[in-house]
C-alpha cells in the first residue's frame, strides 16, 4: 500500500514539473502577456530557440545541434522540415514549417495560440513544440 502512495505521488510530481515546463514556455513565448501567441510572437519564439540551438552560428541546423533537442526525432524532423534535402535545416524551412505548425495548433482559428491548444501540442509531442524546450 505504502508502495502503491509513494507511486501516485511521483506521477502527480513528475506530471506537474511537465506541466510547469510546458507554462513556462507559453509565457516566454507570449512577449506582450496577453495570455495568447500570435502568429508573429510565435514565430519570433521559433527564432529564437533555432539561434539558441544553431551552436555553430552558420544558420543552419545540422544532426548533432538537432540531437540536442529534448525528445526530438531528429531523422523525423528533418524529414519533415528540410525542403531542400541538403540534410539540414535553414532559418527559412523552419519558419515555413512554423507557419504551417501554427495553423495546425490553432484549433479554434481565432489567429491565436491559447494556452490550452499550447498544452495539447505539448501532449502530442508537437515536433515545434519541442523546440522551446530548453
Amino acid at each position: 500500500m505504502i508502495k502503491q502512495f509513494i507511486m501516485a505521488i511521483a506521477i502527480i510530481f513528475i506530471t506537474a514539473l511537465f506541466a510547469f515546463a510546458a507554462d513556462d514556455d507559453f509565457s516566454r513565448a507570449d512577449k506582450n502577456k496577453d495570455n495568447e501567441i500570435s502568429k508573429p510572437e510565435y514565430l519570433d519564439a521559433v527564432t529564437v530557440a533555432f539561434d539558441k540551438y544553431d551552436k555553430n552560428k552558420d544558420s543552419f541546423l545540422a544532426r548533432n545541434e538537432l540531437r540536442n533537442i529534448y525528445k526530438i526525432d531528429v531523422e523525423k524532423f528533418i524529414k519533415e522540415t528540410d525542403k531542400d534535402n541538403d540534410g539540414k535545416i535553414s532559418k527559412r524551412e523552419i519558419l515555413e514549417a512554423a507557419e504551417k505548425r501554427f495553423s495546425t495548433l490553432d484549433k479554434n482559428k481565432d489567429d491565436f495560440i491559447s494556452r490550452k491548444e499550447w498544452l495539447d501540442g505539448r501532449k502530442q509531442n508537437d515536433p515545434m513544440l519541442v523546440l522551446f524546450r530548453f
